[in-house]
């Protein structure tokens, strides 16, 4: 009776660490899936910050080269300006002579 009892406890450990490791079997699974999961979003998240990267850099080089144009649309116009002044002034030197 004994040994046979204790079969049968042998018997549901068994079927205890079957499923105990069928369950454990189960979760690495999910584990690697989700493992290969983050890797892709973690290249996808890197590629998102390096794209974004580059356009700020090209925002940035644009607002530059538009403020250099216009630096140097000013600098024309204030030297326009002053040779307006400077014949201006010779004219009105003139018509008084």
């Amino acid at each position: 009776r004994r040994l046979e009892a204790t079969s049968a406890q042998n018997m549901e450990f068994l079927q205890v660490i079957a499923k105990r490791e069928e369950s454990t079997h189960q979760c690495q699974l999910r584990l690697e899936e989700k493992s290969r999961e983050c890797s892709s979003l973690a290249r996808q998240l890197e590629m998102a910050i390096e794209d974004a990267r580059r356009q700020v850099e090209q925002t940035q080089e644009r607002a530059a080269s538009r403020e250099r144009a216009a630096q140097s649309k000013l600098l024309d116009l204030e030297t326009q300006l002053s040779r307006n002044k400077t014949e201006l002034n010779q004219l009105r030197r003139s018509k008084d002579d």
